[in-house]
């Protein structure tokens, strides 16, 4: 069974694009960064990272999504709990990043 994680983000006000698209491109790169340890195969199946275009109105603040998919959950498990590449990232957020969502299905 295939897992879906979706990240909502809502960036602080005073962040400017030039910083936003460095974030979002960041982001996008996870897909070829993160590697399964021991073996070094990349294990995110799908990863797609963009600006919100919505127009129904019920964005709440956040302007920007990532969806990866994922195999397994325990690839899930070991990218949000372990994968270094991704932890760095994750860390780095904090200072632009006014809100975060984070939803998982199972597919």
């Amino acid at each position: 069974m295939g897992l879906v994680h979706v990240v909502q983000l809502k960036f602080k006000p005073e962040v400017d694009s030039k910083k936003i698209d460095e974030i979002m491109s960041s982001l996008k790169a996870l897909k070829d960064s993160c590697v399964r340890p021991g073996t070094q195969t990349k294990y995110i199946t799908s990863l797609q990272a963009a600006a919100d275009c919505s127009i129904e109105g019920f964005q709440n603040g956040f302007t920007h999504m990532v969806v990866t998919e994922f195999d397994s959950v325990a690839d899930r498990d070991y990218y949000a709990t372990k994968d270094p590449v991704h932890l760095a990232l994750g860390a780095g957020l904090p200072p632009f990043v006014a809100g975060l969502q984070v939803l998982d299905i199972e597919v």
